[in-house]
């Protein structure tokens, strides 16, 4: 059981990043939901080497999200200010 839903938020955070990012035609967005998929996936890991179930959902998302947004930070900072202006201009048009 746990071996499946490991193999299922695999296949999902490619199916689902490509979806993201083709859809609204954003790169940026396709990694993000790349990038949360693989949380799940180390989380549903982590859940299957017996860490507590709440420790392991943050700890997943973390150990993903945290080098990520420092890798970023420190090697391509201008990304983060097109990301900023992209969510900017995202949530203008909703309203």
């Amino acid at each position: 059981m746990e071996t499946s839903l490991i193999s299922d938020f695999a296949i999902l955070s490619i199916v689902m990043g490509l979806m993201a990012g083709f859809g609204t035609l954003s790169a940026i967005r396709g990694v993000f939901t790349f990038l949360v998929f693989v949380g799940f996936t180390l989380t549903q890991l982590l859940g299957a080497l017996r860490v507590h179930e709440t420790v392991s959902f943050f700890l997943g998302q973390l150990i993903v999200m945290v080098p990520t947004y420092l890798f970023i930070k420190n090697v391509y900072p201008e990304i983060l200010v097109k990301t900023k202006q992209e969510f900017q201009r995202g949530s203008s048009k909703c309203h």
